[in-house]
């Protein structure tokens, strides 16, 4: 009797999935950052002059927002770990385009507070980082470093594709610009959600690509983790140990005055004399800078330890915040440019090297849930960074403590991502 023949192992596809998903998250986030983090700079000034605000006022709808976000990433978290991306996009997509489209209608600060504080945060929400970051993470173990420094890219890309709308906004009003957002929401958006998915294991797929025995000789060869090698917390194992409150603190107090900086450097630049379709122009230099900035950051973070290479992001973007100020009293348009590429080359590493420590520490099977204990943190230090710019701003007429306080809260954001040690899992201790 003839011998059967071989059973040939199904051929893997050429191209990993998990790339196309990384590029799905850039576009998703690109639209979530540049509607929701860096538009607001460009629309501050027409629409506080147009409807008689104060910056206080319109900075306030970012604290609003932030809670919203928070709040809303608790019960992101979970979903996204049983459901996956696409239905929490596909509706998030529906709500940030239409709040979007109103946000053009408003005339009071609490519409706006309400449309965008609300009803934009709610969409984005479910479009955006924590979604996104999650997703990729779960793809990625081996590379997971450059993977999300290049979904990150996304986020600074957002600031480039602002720079034009300085110049809609000029020619067409702001409340046009608002009607064009929403429509780019919608356009980005469709395409993108029917790129992304869920776990590769739901798919007959495994993080990276690589076999079991491809994912243990790279650990083993690297001496990094692999699919085969990370160890996997659950939420009530994680919340227990020292490192997670240190790494949400130092995220957390060295991102307070991120969101704020976003939205106020361009005013800030306007007070010096800056026009603000140059001021605009100048901005983008700090988005291109982010923005190239992080393949050289997932470089690294595939070699390096994300926690020490967060020392040298915050040190670059505290030094830089404190330098603006006497960087704009020299009315020098290339010394402002180079301080924002600069500072670009700092703040382009936050995200991912906070995404890529969450999933080093934690491991990627109950990520969503355990980034989702960090919310509250966010909501309590991100709420106040843009609220206390425009305060300290209507009190002082500049910008100098506000800049000031954010420089120091990058010393503190060092001092505990120092000692926010990765933790040992119980079960090697039994």
């Amino acid at each position: 009797m003839a011998a059967s023949a071989p059973v040939e192992a199904p051929a893997r596809p050429r191209f990993f999935y998990g790339w196309y998903i990384v590029a799905a998250a850039v576009v998703a986030q690109i639209v979530s950052s540049s509607t929701q983090a860096y538009a607001g700079g460009v629309f501050l000034t027409p629409m506080t002059h147009d409807l008689g605000w104060s910056r206080e006022s319109f900075s306030a709808v970012q604290t609003v927002s932030t809670v919203v976000t928070g709040v809303l990433g608790l019960i992101i978290g979970g979903m996204l770990d049983r459901r996956g991306p696409r239905l929490l996009m596909t509706w998030g997509s529906v709500i940030a385009g239409l709040s979007l489209v109103a946000t053009s209608l408003v005339h009071e600060p609490w519409q706006f507070y309400l449309i965008r504080g609300v009803g934009q945060s709610i969409g984005l929400a479910m479009v955006g980082n924590l979604v996104v970051n999650v997703t990729v993470s779960k793809w990625f173990v081996a590379r997971r470093g450059m993977a999300i420094a290049i979904a990150s890219a996304g986020i600074s890309m957002g600031g480039v594709a602002m720079t034009p709308l300085a110049w809609f906004i000029d020619q067409y009003g702001w409340r046009p610009a608002w009607v064009l957002l929403g429509v780019w929401v919608w356009v980005l958006m469709v395409p993108t959600i029917l790129v992304m998915r869920s776990a590769p294991e739901r798919y007959g797929l495994t993080p990276d690509g690589m076999s079991r025995d491809e994912a243990r000789a790279f650990a083993e060869r690297n001496r990094r983790p692999s699919a085969s090698s990370e160890v996997q917390w659950t939420r009530a194992e994680a919340i227990r140990t020292r490192a997670i409150w240190l790494v949400m603190l130092a995220y957390g107090i060295a991102g307070i005055g991120y969101g704020a900086m976003l939205l106020h450097l361009v005013p800030f630049m306007t007070d010096n004399g800056i026009a603000r379709p140059r001021a605009a122009l100048l901005f983008s230099g700090f988005a291109w800078s982010a923005l190239f900035v992080k393949f050289f950051w997932g470089w690294m973070m595939d070699r390096f330890h994300a926690r020490y290479l967060s020392v040298i992001s915050f040190t670059i973007s505290g030094v830089m915040m404190v330098g603006f100020l006497p960087a704009a009293s020299m009315h020098n348009e290339w010394v402002m440019l180079l301080m924002l590429i600069v500072y670009g080359t700092g703040v382009g590493g936050a995200v991912p090297l906070q995404e890529t420590v969450w999933a080093s520490y934690f491991g990627r099977q109950h990520l969503g849930e355990i980034r989702a204990v960090a919310m509250p943190f966010s909501i309590f230090f991100g709420a106040g960074g843009p609220l206390l710019a425009g305060t300290l701003y209507d009190w002082s007429g500049n910008y100098i403590s506000a800049f000031s306080a954010f420089a120091a809260f990058q010393i503190v954001g060092i001092a505990l991502i120092l000692l926010a040690r990765p933790p040992k899992h119980p079960s090697a201790t039994t």
